[in-house]
């Protein structure tokens, strides 16, 4: 596999991270009745996106 591809496949993997990310600070803050800051979304769906994205970076596999 090329690194161009590989490059491009982290990113697109970094982007479903984010929007999940997203999508977590949106059900945190539904669930707790507390209003978040655009800022305090972004904040948090970035930490998701990073720490998602950290294993498959240091070829770390999930699996049995």
């Amino acid at each position: 596999m090329s690194l161009t591809l590989m490059i491009l496949l982290l990113l697109l993997y970094a982007a479903i991270e984010f929007g999940v990310g997203l999508l977590f600070a949106w059900a945190f803050a539904r669930l707790f009745r507390v209003s978040l800051s655009a800022k305090a979304r972004l904040g948090m769906a970035s930490a998701w996106a990073v720490l998602g994205v950290i294993p498959p970076v240091l070829g770390i596999h999930g699996g049995w």
